[in-house]
């Protein structure tokens, strides 16, 4: 079924109903236009000048061609599909972790460095993650497919990530907003919301008061952060990522992280710019133990 509604800031997803079996979710459709070549110009769907036979492209393609935006364009349309689909049963010999964030998280492959160090327990950790360089919570709700991978599988815990620094202090209500409306769909999803506190001084305060508002779970990774945990001033060298790593293990598991793995070498991807700290980068047992140890004090303490 295609639904058409007048141009705005739309959702890449909207969940239409959902249960224990199943989904029923709205997609937006990619944006395509046609291109005039008499005119150099692209019409939007809905435009009375479209014509079904030009040549359609996105519109990012029309403009790197020399077309201009026609005039018309306040008759664009967003085209949605409506899906329903079976969700992913349950595995209750895992447990499953689904990171919803930005380059804080996918930084060093923490989500796969996360899903390593428990997986020798008795029921290890399955996880994966949906984030986008920069991103809010808002951006996140628009432009993923995030609500949609929250549905479609039975996740146990779903960890929500502001962005940096002081974006979440300064966004406001806007941050309050967006992360009570994915803590809301995660609840109905069956999984527990917790939210990442990232680390920025002054931050403490702030995050326990959103997380109590929202009635989500807090994730502490800001109250073990070190200064030196950071390789550009701002994303986590290998030491910051394991700090995030240790921490998550520890909320759901309810223990330290001691003698999980340490070296992660072999998860890294030579040819992105986000992995290398986990190539130049080493970490021993000595420091390795006091992260453990750190992140299992932040937790009982939280």
């Amino acid at each position: 079924m295609i639904l058409l509604l007048l141009f705005a800031l739309a959702p890449h997803i909207q969940i239409v109903s959902g249960n224990d079996a199943m989904v029923t979710y709205r997609e937006l459709v990619p944006l395509r236009v046609a291109l005039d070549p008499a005119s150099r110009t692209f019409h939007y769907k809905g435009c009375p000048e479209a014509r079904a036979n030009e040549e359609w492209v996105s519109p990012a393609a029309a403009k790197l061609r020399g077309y201009k935006e026609h005039s018309c364009a306040s008759a664009r349309q967003n085209e949605y599909v409506t899906n329903s689909e079976s969700r992913v049963p349950r595995d209750r010999a895992h447990i499953a972790v689904l990171f919803v964030g930005n380059s804080l998280t996918y930084f060093n492959e923490m989500p796969r460095m996360t899903s390593a160090i428990g997986a020798h327990e008795p029921r290890p950790l399955l996880v994966d993650s949906v984030t986008q360089s920069g991103a809010s919570l808002e951006d996140l709700w628009f432009r993923t497919d995030a609500l949609k991978r929250i549905w479609q599988e039975h996740w146990d815990y779903v960890i929500l990530q502001e962005r940096g620094g002081r974006a979440a202090m300064e966004r406001g209500e806007l941050f309050h907003q967006y992360l009570m409306m994915f803590a809301e769909q995660v609840r109905k999803s069956g999984a527990t919301p917790l939210l990442f506190m990232t680390w920025y001084p002054g931050n403490e305060k702030f995050f326990r008061s959103a997380a109590a508002r929202a009635t989500v779970g807090l994730l502490p990774v800001g109250l073990a952060w070190k200064r030196d945990f950071d390789w550009d001033g701002t994303h986590p060298d290998l030491f910051g990522s394991y700090l995030i790593a240790c921490t998550v293990y520890s909320m759901i598991y309810g223990k330290p992280a001691l003698g999980v793995r340490i070296d992660f070498r072999d998860l890294a991807n030579r040819n992105e710019f986000y992995d290398v700290p986990l190539l130049k980068q080493s970490m021993n047992e000595e420091q390795a133990k006091a992260i453990q140890l750190a992140a299992w004090k932040a937790v009982k303490n939280r």
